[in-house]
């Protein structure tokens, strides 16, 4: 890197650290965005997701009066003014300390928005309106300047699916594109967050592609990493690689959020959400016991209905798995264990075990173990199960674990397909065990924990 990261952002109100995460709570005031069109039009509704956003821990808003979700229609100027002004008002006067990012491609609007208060101005066409970056330059605001592929007035969208490159050479070379314009102008590169800009004229296979090349964003485009923003919050590029392209966008969530932690370890640290519903996980202690037998029952009855005998899942009780786990979470717990619970919508979706390997032949210094993965038949095809296994692998190389290990069953087609997407390899190390008087086969499964970059160097 030319200059070395900075400790804060810098903007027209202030400085928003980057120290730490920072969120841009995503507040759409129109018809019809992709997410939440319609919803929060009205100044009131507006706020209340102002205040639920900021409450869910968004450090800023970033308020839109013009969809761009796929097909969406131009906006006018004065139109999207008319969308904006009461909201933008309202949080003024109610929300005075919260830094606003304005999300428009309008220099009209970028200036009335300024003149409102507004700390950041926000362009998914990366200031390619010379009015606009004239705008931007003489403001001394804070700039998100997005890459994106434009067809006349409106985006280019292509179908989104496995055609076009499995590349990324061409949006980093766009993304180059609107920094060089930025810089080029005389803007100060402190005030600039670049956005790769996921999904805006990218195909599946291209957007994977520069999901994939994040490690290398920053050194490509000489740009530290901590001047970057990501705008990955539900979109279809999550789904699709979940393997779930159907799934809504709203429900989209744990996708997000399994994201977000991605790049964050590799430095990441300002994202676009839309925040609300996301998950939270947490170590479990004696008084989830009843929730987590409960969880167990329902998961194996879903799970094993064509491993195991239907009267024995459905003489299954969830009270002797309760005492288990009260007796598994008291003080003292086995060295090294660790029971971790993901909580969603208000309820107790599904948990994790783990621990030092417990088979012969492993280090139980430099090996884990994932003992146990269960989640509730309703929690599958949300990204649940892939954000809780980050969780709980982020927690294992924190421990300098080198690699993990986790049985199953042979005869569990769905759980192995997960394993296998996330990287997991089956090992020549099948077993036979007992489980009521039946003989089951499971198989083992291993991970490496080194990172991508030290991988590559021991493979050297």
């Amino acid at each position: 890197m030319t200059e070395p990261p900075i400790p804060s952002w810098h903007t027209g109100s202030g400085a928003l650290s980057v120290a730490d995460p920072l969120y841009l709570g995503i507040l759409n005031v129109t018809p019809d965005s992709f997410s939440d069109g319609g919803r929060f039009q009205d100044a009131d509704a507006a706020l209340a997701q102002a205040r639920g956003l900021l409450a869910q821990g968004a450090g800023a808003l970033d308020v839109g009066g013009e969809s761009t979700r796929p097909q969406a229609s131009p906006v006018a100027a004065e139109a999207e003014w008319a969308r904006l002004e009461p909201v933008l008002r309202r949080l003024r006067a109610e929300l005075p300390q919260v830094p606003l990012s304005l999300d428009t491609r309008h220099a009209g609007v970028a200036l009335r928005g300024l003149q409102s208060g507004v700390a950041i101005l926000n362009d998914v066409t990366g200031f390619r309106d010379p009015e606009l970056l004239r705008v931007a330059r003489a403001s001394g605001c804070g700039l998100i300047a997005m890459r994106s592929r434009l067809e006349g007035d409106g985006f280019a969208m292509p179908p989104y699916g496995l055609a076009g490159p499995d590349q990324a050479d061409a949006a980093i070379a766009e993304l180059a594109a609107v920094r060089d314009r930025l810089l080029g102008a005389g803007i100060e590169p402190q005030r600039i967050l670049l956005d790769p800009g996921f999904g805006f004229g990218t195909t599946f296979t291209e957007d994977r592609a520069l999901w994939a090349a994040l490690e290398r964003l920053p050194a490509a485009l000489d740009w530290p990493v901590q001047r970057f923003c990501l705008g990955i919050s539900r979109k279809r590029f999550l789904a699709w690689r979940a393997g779930t392209p159907a799934l809504a966008p709203a429900d989209r969530d744990a996708l997000t959020a399994q994201a977000h932690r991605e790049a964050l370890g590799l430095g990441y640290r300002v994202f676009r959400t839309h925040t609300a519903g996301l998950p939270s996980i947490r170590l479990a202690g004696p008084a989830d016991a009843d929730a987590l037998a409960r969880i167990q029952v329902a998961s194996w009855r879903a799970a094993y209905g064509s491993v195991m005998p239907a009267a024995l899942l459905a003489n299954l009780t969830a009270a002797p798995h309760a005492a288990a786990f009260r007796e598994m979470l008291a003080p003292p717990q086995a060295p090294g264990f660790r029971l971790w619970v993901l909580e969603w919508r208000g309820r107790l979706m599904g948990y994790a075990a783990a621990g030092p390997c417990r088979d012969t032949g492993f280090n139980p210094a430099t090996t884990a173990e994932l003992y146990a993965l269960y989640f509730l038949k309703e929690a599958w095809g949300h990204g649940l199960g892939r954000a809780l296994m980050a969780a709980v692998l982020a927690e294992f190389r924190r421990q300098g674990f080198q690699r993990a290990t986790l049985w199953v069953l042979e005869r569990n087609a769905r759980a192995r397909k997960f394993y296998q997407a996330g990287q997991w390899r089956p090992t020549q190390a099948p077993r036979t065990i007992w489980q009521d008087g039946i003989a089951l086969r499971e198989i083992q499964y291993q991970i490496s924990l080194e990172s991508p970059a030290a991988h590559r160097q021991n493979s050297e």
